[in-house]
């Protein structure tokens, strides 16, 4: 007789008192386990991602000079830093609410006892990280421009075209994924059309390595120019801080596109000074 191991027997959940109809579900205690385990991480990382924000936004606007507070640079960078808070603080309760991550909702898929508010702050949280997702590509934007327009005449205009064109091809394709995910929300369907959210993630980690390769190809002419050698502080002006600082710091979200996890992109990229 094998020896018994309570970590790996089955538990049955029934969906039906019909017992004509072959609804039973299967778990074990290892499948609890990991889901449990994956929601403490995803929070860690969310709670993480919110102090995160919250802190950065009174450094930001404590530390810049009162003539720069009006910039659109430093607009754009305290509204992501305000949506992305709130975006991450109606994430949070989703794994703390009693219907959504309710045991028997999650694996047996009845989302009978989740209630409006559920509902809408689901959909409001989607609509938040629509917003965030055109906050970032607009200050990227913001950001590359300072380096573009010092590019020669025939480069200039070429850099816009394309910077323009990846920016509204992620803007495009995550605006689509909204209204796909809004759509199985509300009709508590898997959402369809696969295509879009992998093109939604292709295209944003493209535009993310794009401007990534955009500051430091700026910075490797920098550092050619001074022979690989950075010259000293009292000889860099404004522009030459800020491409050494982009080029450096964008290195950090350029490779996090090579994993899957955007939430952390996106914090990873707000709290890069602009």
């Amino acid at each position: 007789m094998a020896e018994f191991n309570p970590f790996d027997q089955i538990l049955v959940l029934k969906t039906s008192l019909n017992t004509a109809e072959d609804t039973d579900l299967t778990v074990s205690p290892m499948m609890i386990d990991g889901l449990y385990k994956q929601d403490i991480g995803t929070c860690a990382n969310y709670s993480s991602q919110i102090g995160a924000s919250f802190m950065m936004l009174p450094i930001v606007i404590s530390l810049t000079p009162s003539m720069r507070l009006f910039k659109a640079s430093l607009c754009v960078h305290v509204a992501a830093l305000v949506v992305n808070t709130v975006r991450m603080t109606l994430l949070v309760p989703f794994f703390t609410s009693p219907n959504w991550a309710n045991f028997y909702t999650r694996f047996a898929s009845d989302y009978s006892r989740v209630t409006a508010a559920d509902f809408h702050l689901s959909i409001t949280t989607e609509a938040t990280s629509l917003v965030l997702h055109m906050l970032i590509q607009v200050s990227l934007g913001i950001q590359a421009w300072a380096l573009v327009k010092l590019l020669p005449r025939p480069w200039k205009g070429g850099v816009v075209v394309l910077s323009c064109f990846v920016s509204a091809s992620a803007i495009g394709l995550r605006l689509g994924l909204c209204i796909i995910h809004i759509n199985a929300i509300l009709m508590l369907s898997p959402a369809h059309l696969i295509w879009v959210a992998q093109g939604s993630g292709v295209v944003g980690a493209i535009s993310i390595a794009y401007y990534c390769a955009l500051f430091n190809i700026k910075l490797l002419i920098h550092l050619v120019k001074n022979r690989g050698i950075l010259p000293r502080r009292q000889r860099l002006n404004a522009m030459e801080v800020l491409i050494i600082t982009n080029g450096i710091l964008m290195v950090i979200p350029g490779s996090w596109t090579r994993a899957t996890l955007y939430s952390q992109i996106f914090a990873d990229l707000i709290l890069v000074p602009t």
